[in-house]
């Protein structure tokens, strides 16, 4: 058996008419409804733009593929390995016999000429190899300087016994070469610049849609409690006026209806 069908409008106008509360209600209702749809639609374009950025570091990092460690990080093991030959460049600056004062200070000199080596010369290898090659010599040279000033004071403080002096310059000369090449390997593995940035973006935008995702689950599930609330009221002026058969269609397009995606059908 057919029945004609009931007007959703008609039916939400009588039952907000039974009582203030209840067209309060309803109002609540459809305002939850309104803020869900555009929190879903903030989601989506959030989402979207996740994705794009995602794409963008892919494209970055595909130019380097080898380049894939994080730069920061990377970064720091380089200035580790640069403030474990702080040691060694002390003992090089001792030999300069000077204050205190100027030792710290030609101490962190070397130390920077240390850090400054190991940064050009992964700055160099992609850009000029003429240039990368230059600096190996200079920068093994420097080592090599440090070396001799270390082999001075140790000669002076061992009271000018040679074997002791040239094993420990040797030591110390080794042991500069080993941090300032592991320093430069670091760098070698880290991504460029460019991917960091791009890596960083990618993230701050997945980072987003996921709060935007949790604020529209948010809401949509307040208007489904604000529905479900509201329908309990029209249930009972259904149930009144509505056969049994055609109660569970008029709940869900009065469901519909309160949602926004009446239109949508």
């Amino acid at each position: 058996m057919l029945f004609p069908p009931i007007d959703v409008a008609v039916l939400i106008r009588d039952v907000n008419a039974s009582n203030e509360a209840v067209e309060d209600q309803c109002l609540r209702t459809r305002q939850a409804a309104d803020i869900a749809d555009r929190s879903a639609c903030a989601a989506d374009q959030a989402v979207t733009e996740a994705v794009r950025k995602e794409v963008a570091h892919q494209t970055v990092q595909a130019e380097r593929p080898r380049r894939r460690a994080p730069l920061p990080r990377q970064v720091i093991l380089a200035l580790i390995t640069v403030a474990l030959d702080g040691l060694a460049c002390y003992f090089a600056a001792q030999a300069l016999d000077g204050s205190q004062d100027s030792t710290l200070v030609w101490t962190g000199l070397f130390l920077g000429v240390l850090a400054g080596g190991e940064f050009a010369l992964d700055f160099y290898k992609d850009r000029n190899e003429r240039t990368w090659h230059s600096l190996v010599v200079l920068i093994g040279i420097f080592v090599i300087l440090l070396g001799t000033l270390r082999f001075w004071f140790l000669v002076t403080i061992a009271g000018g016994a040679l074997v002791p002096a040239i094993a420990g310059a040797f030591l110390f000369t080794g042991a500069t070469a080993g941090f300032l090449s592991l320093g430069y390997r670091a760098l070698r593995v880290a991504e460029t610049p460019h991917a960091w940035r791009a890596r960083r973006q990618a993230r701050r935008a997945h980072q987003a849609a996921r709060r935007a995702r949790a604020v529209a689950d948010r809401d949509a599930a307040e208007r489904h409690r604000l529905i479900d609330a509201y329908l309990g009221r029209v249930r009972r002026e259904v149930q009144k006026t509505c056969p049994l058969e055609q109660q569970l269609e008029t709940e869900t397009a009065v469901r519909e209806h309160l949602s926004g995606r009446a239109g949508l059908r």
